[in-house]
């Protein structure tokens, strides 16, 4: 409801009754203040009539001659009482019209310039009640650097470096985010969640690979709480990479084991459970014996990535994996513009990534491939979730963006070339991204 008009109709209604009320009788017309002629006919009679007493009482006169007197008197007296009189003209002073012009302009006037003066009109503009705009990326920015300056300013809060390191995650500079969340647990000790979001940022900042210091940090948060949903994702991935099939699904079990069986969770952990089978029993009948310490990373390993379950409460609850991940998967092909085509270099990286539409920056499904031939083939579904996030099954509208790396890094660089869909809905197939743009 928008109050402007109703707080100005109040207050004009309020003036109108206020000028009203002064104004009115210095306008209103009176009768001329002339002496009344009956009073004074009244008096000279009267007089006369004391005149006649006088002589009465000094022997001047009879009381016959007084009584014709009187009579005579009040003869003359009726008569000119019945005579018409003139009636006096109404009048109004220059002084009063004067007085009223200027009440009439300088009420309302001065009531305006007083409430402008000492007033509150900037309570009148409709900014609480208009749709708030979207915050743009440089303001999203300038939050994170102004955060980022408050806590080298003060170092010694480990729940500033923790809001940081989400913020930079959040941004995709996941370096940064590592960063963060180390000076977190430097400065407020070892704990379960923290050194699990700080492996997840870590293995997204080294292209999602888990295996090395990732996989440390998510056994330093499995000692500190052995049921953690993330590190055991995280390390069951990290067992995937390499080649550790049997050591995997054992982690993936006890994941299992946590949830509710009929819960989302639950379906989507069994999901990659049967993943992991699947690629063990592949790898056996391809002669890759699983469970040999070191052996190549399998192919299809990123496959496993998403099912991680949800950090505990902090995460949206998964949707399962499985048959809804193809139902839900998103194709399509990747294209560069021909004016920008010249800055693809062979060792290039490319990403493809889908972002809820209107939502937080963090993807929810990436995809990541050296540049090669153009069109570039791409899918996105819930197997490609990052580790305790959201599922790209999880949102109603998303974007994809394709982005081409020069440094490989997955945080945005100068120089970098991207592309963005409009907003789609999981499930849609034939998808074309164009890479017409150079981040600045």
């Amino acid at each position: 409801m928008n109050v402007v008009p109703i707080f100005w109709a109040i207050a004009v209604a309020l003036l109108a009754i206020t000028v009203a009320v002064i104004v009115w009788p210095l306008l209103r017309r009176t009768t001329a203040s002339a002496p009344s002629e009956d009073s004074a006919r009244t008096a000279v009679y009267r007089d006369a009539k004391r005149q006649l007493d006088d002589d009465r009482a000094t022997g001047v006169l009879d009381d016959a001659a007084h009584a014709a007197g009187v009579a005579e008197l009040a003869q003359r007296l009726g008569v000119e009482l019945d005579a018409p009189v003139e009636a006096a003209p109404t009048t109004m002073s220059r002084a009063r019209i004067a007085a009223a012009i200027a009440a009439i302009a300088v009420i309302p006037l001065g009531a305006i310039g007083l409430y402008v003066a000492v007033g509150a009109p900037e309570a009148l503009r409709p900014t609480a009640a208009a749709p708030r705009e979207a915050v743009n990326d440089k303001q999203i920015l300038a939050m994170v650097e102004s955060l980022a300056g408050k806590m080298k300013a003060n170092p010694g809060d480990p729940k500033g470096w923790r809001l940081l390191a989400r913020s930079y995650a959040a941004l995709g500079r996941y370096a940064e985010s590592a960063q963060a969340y180390g000076e977190a647990v430097r400065r407020g000790g070892e704990d379960a969640d923290v050194l699990a979001d700080w492996a997840e940022s870590l293995a997204l900042a080294q292209n999602q690979v888990i295996s090395g210091e990732p996989d440390a940090l998510a056994r330093r948060a499995l000692a500190l709480d052995d049921r953690h949903p993330k590190a055991l994702a995280l390390v069951a991935t990290a067992a995937v990479e390499r080649g550790d099939f049997d050591g995997s699904l054992a982690l993936w079990r006890r994941l299992y084991a946590e949830f509710p069986p009929t819960s989302e969770d639950a379906a989507r952990t069994l999901a990659a459970i049967n993943e992991v089978e699947r690629m063990r029993d592949k790898a056996a009948a391809s002669g890759a014996a699983g469970n040999v310490a070191g052996a190549p990373r399998p192919a299809a390993a990123p496959d496993v990535r998403p099912a991680p379950a949800p950090s505990t409460g902090s995460a949206a609850p998964a949707a399962p994996a499985g048959a809804d991940a193809s139902r839900t998967a998103i194709t399509g092909r990747v294209e560069v513009a021909p004016a920008i085509a010249a800055r693809v270099a062979a060792g290039d990286t490319v990403y493809v990534y889908a972002r809820v539409a209107d939502g937080p920056r963090r993807p929810l499904a990436v995809q990541r491939t050296a540049a090669g031939s153009w069109p570039l083939a791409f899918r996105l579904d819930d197997t490609m979730t990052m580790a305790g996030g959201p599922p790209l099954s999880s949102a109603a509208s998303v974007v994809v963006e394709a982005r081409v790396s020069h440094t490989g890094e997955a945080t945005p660089r100068s120089g970098d070339l991207t592309g963005r869909s409009a907003p789609v809905a999981p499930g849609t197939r034939d998808l074309r991204i164009v890479i017409d743009q150079v981040v600045p």
